[in-house]
């Protein structure tokens, strides 16, 4: 695993991020420019992504083996490690609400902002296709375990798995499609991909500096106090237990490297949303969210370097 490459690639997104800062110190972002930004980088960049490493990747039987391990690992991984998480924190004796919640944010990573971009960056196209398959994984253990721990009732709706039907799993399902059928992509839908493809990671990086900036206007502490438990597990012990893990396993080191960065991830962008419709309104989310951000600025490149040493 190039350390140095992963390294330079977290500076660069760290520096996009600052100036996402500086833009909102100078000109208002609203909240309707906040959803527009959010729009555009789930809707139409994260899903070029995955159309760009389509049709620029030959997709052949080790590819969809590698698909099917990703979205397996990625279940399994995210499901257990939640359920695990809540009972570690059942047994600190937190709140059982408090105990989800933090469960939640110590677990799902921020993969479709961060770690798409970030691996098609590295691994090039498929990397971004595998990123976008193990992030299929965390929607459906959040909409589905997720929600349903989340809800005081503990009741399970289908309606909730409407969440899953979204334009990045749509563009990888239609991206397979294309590919099973032996279609080969006009050259113009190749060039509009690999040009929106490219917008993902500024925007990402933008749109959380835009998240700041209101915590540093107002001088708010980023702080409550059991924020230690999500970013220590999130940032660090579970990247570590996937390193171990990963050597143990009979998979290409490609596909180590790749996991070990994902689940290296901080903490999920939707945590804020999900946590406002489905639990009660609070401050954990977000503040969990841009603290593990930052942090993960040097625990990225810090991960990748103890997993070059051990893969």
């Amino acid at each position: 695993m190039d350390t140095l490459t992963i390294t330079i690639t977290i500076m660069t997104m760290g520096i996009m991020i600052a100036l996402g800062v500086f833009v909102a110190s100078r000109v208002p972002v609203t909240l309707q420019a906040k959803e527009l930004l959010m729009f555009i980088i789930i809707n139409l960049a994260v899903p070029s992504i995955i159309l760009n490493a389509v049709f620029n990747t030959e997709i052949d039987e080790n590819v969809f083996q590698q698909v099917i391990i990703v979205f397996v690992v990625s279940l399994v991984f995210n499901g257990l490690g939640l359920l695990l998480t809540i009972l570690i924190g059942r047994l600190i004796k937190f709140e059982p609400s408090l105990a989800t919640k933090l469960g939640l944010l110590a677990v799902l990573g921020n993969v479709g902002f961060i770690g798409i971009p970030l691996s098609a960056t590295i691994f090039g196209p498929i990397g971004g296709l595998l990123a976008a398959v193990f992030d299929a994984g965390i929607d459906l253990v959040l909409f589905s375990l997720g929600i349903y721990l989340l809800q005081s009732e503990k009741r399970f709706h289908f309606k909730q798995l409407k969440a899953l039907i979204n334009v990045p799993l749509i563009a990888i399902i239609l991206g397979l499609a294309f590919v099973i059928s032996n279609l080969e992509a006009p050259f113009v839908f190749k060039q509009l991909s690999s040009i929106l493809s490219g917008l993902a990671a500024p925007l990402a990086m933008l749109y959380i500096g835009f998240l700041l900036y209101p915590f540093l206007r107002k001088e708010q502490a980023f702080y409550y106090k059991e924020l230690w438990y999500p970013l220590i597990l999130k940032l660090l012990i579970f990247p570590m237990i996937a390193i171990l893990i990963m050597t143990l396993l009979p998979l290409e080191d490609f596909i180590k490297q790749l996991l070990t960065i994902l689940i290296a991830m901080p903490t999920f962008m939707l945590a804020s949303v999900v946590f406002s419709r489905y639990s009660d309104g609070d401050n954990l989310a977000v503040i969990t969210t841009v603290v593990s951000t930052l942090l993960s600025l040097i625990t990225i490149p810090l991960v990748t370097f103890i997993a070059s040493v051990f893969i």
